[in-house]
């Protein structure tokens, strides 16, 4: 077992461990096997192959076998006796085992796969692998902030009482992919906060590196460059890392539960991951089921479900625990109108005290809401801050529709809102209708009209 466990971090899918684990085994047992059976075999290569476990078990089962054909049996009075003696292989099975898992955590470590943050080889070796002593990145980031473009003209300046409340800070952000031998580049030069106590969207067609950001805040994947801190502790440090989940909740593109377990089952389980105390466990499970509405279907096992119920679990899950940062990756893809509202109502009752971020393709869902909203294009930040901010930003404002009648004069109406809006735009025209474009500039003169 705890061979195939240091094995894992070799391989990316558990099959080929499973082969590699058969061969070695078939391999070293029959090494194992010859020197049982071999009387001249020499001892050198005895000790030198003894540290296998394959080996160290063939031999220890055949001195079994020996002392129940010959002796008393094996007993603690003959566990010494023989050439090879039991104790030896038993000591040496005890010793495999402990160093195949220090091994295995120690790869797991430094070769992390496709997910995950990677340590140094000499990770261990450092002062700071050993002292929880939290650094202070204030001076960090405000020299990365310092040395970045200025992006006062694509950000909003948060309310006063906000500030001081930057609960995820994001610095000169990159990360590139090697994909056929070409670099990708997700993400340019990110950088903006996110505040606690404001729901925050992330917009963007799809490639533009919402889904890259999510992994990053949530430590799946490190940035090739720059600097992210959540609460202060930075999400490239595996021991802050390990601070930053515990207070964290997250909703994945990809639905993840176990299909045979039901709904109940399903939070319940995850609950007990989370650690949530088992006095508490059955009562928060019951109140995620109220908020999302799912006691009709608590009952119904996950494979059953439809796409949008499946996403419902998944933002379950993702609340459980009630923490203090949510991270939401397309949460109600899927969803009918009707779950997405109760989603809804469900982050717009738990925002306060907390940062909430969700990606999104809906406008209207960032539109009603997030308190701000960042617009990412290229894996670059083209605008950020409130609805009326970004209508301002890029020159978006209103639409006046008239119905009219055969009798209308469409110029002497063009003149008659113009002389209250000289910027209005006549747009569409037909016999029954008149549309015009009213600049969002001009809001203080629209009661004239």
């Amino acid at each position: 077992v705890f061979f195939a466990l240091m094995l894992t971090p070799l391989f990316k899918k558990s099959k080929h461990v499973g082969i590699v684990e058969f061969l070695a085994t078939l391999v070293f047992g029959f090494v194992g096997l010859n020197i049982v059976l071999l009387e001249d075999f020499p001892k050198s290569f005895v000790w030198i192959l003894s540290p296998l476990c394959q080996c160290s078990f063939l031999i220890g089962v055949a001195q079994v076998m020996h002392l129940e054909d010959y002796e008393d049996g094996a007993t603690f009075a003959n566990i010494n006796a023989g050439p090879y003696p039991l104790c030896i292989s038993l000591i040496l099975l005890v010793l495999d085992s402990i160093f195949y898992l220090l091994v295995a955590v120690y790869l797991d470590q430094v070769i992390p796969g496709e997910f995950g943050l990677r340590r140094t080889p000499f990770f261990f070796m450092k002062p700071s692998f050993w002292s929880k002593h939290r650094k202070n990145y204030k001076e960090l980031y405000e020299s990365s902030v310092n040395g970045s473009l200025s992006f006062s003209e694509i950000v909003e300046p948060v309310p006063s009482e906000f500030q001081g409340k930057e609960a995820i800070r994001i610095s000169c952000v990159q990360k590139t992919f090697r994909k056929k031998g070409e670099t990708v580049e997700a993400l340019r030069n990110l950088s903006f906060d996110i505040y606690e106590g404001q729901i925050t969207a992330l917009l963007g067609h799809s490639g533009t590196g919402k889904t890259t950001l999510m992994n990053i805040l949530c430590g799946l994947c490190p940035p090739t460059d720059g600097f992210v801190s959540v609460y202060g502790h930075k999400v490239s440090e595996i021991d802050e890392m390990l601070e930053v989940r515990q207070i964290t909740g997250v909703c994945p593109q990809s639905d993840i539960h176990f299909d045979i377990l039901t709904v109940e089952e399903n939070l319940s389980i995850f609950a007990a991951i989370k650690g949530i105390p088992q006095n508490d466990l059955i009562q928060e499970v019951q109140k995620v089921l109220l908020d999302l509405e799912m006691q009709p279907i608590r009952d119904n096992q996950a494979k059953k479900l439809s796409g949008g119920q499946k996403r419902r679990l998944s933002v379950g899950v993702a609340v459980l625990g009630n923490p203090k940062v949510l991270l939401l990756d397309e949460p109600t893809a899927g969803m009918d109108p009707c779950s997405r509202h109760i989603v809804w109502n469900l982050l717009k009752n738990r925002k306060a005290s907390r940062v909430t971020v969700f990606s999104t393709h809906f406008m209207d869902e960032a539109d009603i809401l997030a308190d701000r909203k960042a617009v990412i294009s290229q894996g670059m930040l083209k605008c950020l801050g409130s609805s009326l901010f970004l209508k301002s930003k890029w020159g978006i404002g209103y639409r006046l529709s008239m119905h009219i009648d055969a009798y209308c004069n469409t110029e002497a109406t063009t003149s008659l809102i113009r002389q209250h809006i000289p910027a209005a735009s006549l747009i569409q025209q037909n016999d029954e209708q008149l549309v015009y474009t009213l600049p969002l500039k001009d809001m203080d003169k629209f009661a004239g009209v």
